[in-house]
């Protein structure tokens, strides 16, 4: 949802400025935390690190929806799959079964699929999302580790927003809010408002995720939405960017049943053998 709704304010709005939604979103999450009372850590190098990759990966995430079409966006948006599941690998030395790692290599191949058939391609709405997989990788590689620790997760969302907060208003200065005409039009404001309400808890929801789990089922959980998302799409509802072929849709589909497939291997125990006991002498 909340990437239909930055969709509509960027797209069928063209609203101007990405860190304004940024600042706002912040602001929202700050005072949410503040009448939760919770305990707030100092912070350290761990949650400065975590922090500035959050920024910058909210930052190219919403660009990214901005410039390419739903469909496209929450298909690309699986790449950050594979960089997680190495990063896993590299730094957490968590071993990969070969089902979920199959598994993995089909949600990339629809992707792909989906990709090349792309009749609305954007080099700098692609360039955009590649960056964000990118630091989408190394902020959930990092969350799991700052949280193994004694780090909160009240702390964790608390100075990441604080941290976005800084960086997006240092980025206001030439923007205008008067200048944009669409602040009376009860569509855009639902929109606006239903962003920075969602941004608080896809984060928190992502953070509480990461905690329990470990960064690739984050990933993957966060794929499975397209799902839904590309049929929607497809069907030529909330965006009208998106241009309709078979090989976009089956490609789509493709990456997101192998989503589901993932869910099933990485969840699936071990069969135990139970221990016969052997008949008294």
């Amino acid at each position: 949802m909340i990437v239909i709704f930055n969709k509509i304010i960027l797209t069928v709005f063209a609203f101007t400025s990405v860190p304004f939604i940024m600042c706002c979103q912040s602001i929202f999450t700050i005072g949410v935390l503040i009448l939760r009372r919770d305990t707030i850590q100092r912070p350290g190098k761990d949650i400065i690190l975590l922090c500035l990759l959050n920024s910058a990966n909210v930052f190219f995430g919403i660009s990214s929806a901005g410039a390419l079409n739903v469909a496209m966006f929450s298909a690309l948006r699986r790449v950050s799959i594979f960089m997680t599941m190495v990063a896993q690998y590299i730094f957490l030395k968590i071993e990969i079964k070969r089902p979920v790692f199959w598994s993995v290599v089909v949600m990339i191949c629809g992707s792909l699929l989906a990709a090349a058939n792309d009749l609305t391609f954007d080099a700098r709405g692609y360039s955009f999302i590649m960056m964000n997989n990118l630091l989408t990788a190394g902020a959930q590689i990092q969350t799991k580790t700052t949280l193994s620790g004694s780090r909160t997760k009240t702390t964790v969302l608390f100075w990441s927003a604080v941290t976005t907060l800084l960086i997006s208003t240092t980025q206001l200065i030439h923007f205008n809010p008067e200048s944009f005409d669409a602040w009376d039009q009860p569509a855009f404001l639902m929109s606006f408002g239903f962003s920075i309400f969602l941004g608080f808890f896809i984060n928190f929801g992502a953070t509480w995720t990461v905690e329990q789990n470990d960064a690739l089922t984050l990933a993957v959980a966060g794929s499975t939405k397209s799902a839904i998302m590309g049929l929607v799409v497809c069907a030529g509802l909330f965006d009208p960017t998106y241009k309709f072929s078979w090989w976009n849709f089956i490609g789509l589909q493709v990456s997101a049943c192998a989503s589901f497939a993932y869910v099933w291997f990485a969840k699936k125990q071990p069969k135990t053998q139970t221990k016969t006991q052997m008949p008294p002498v």
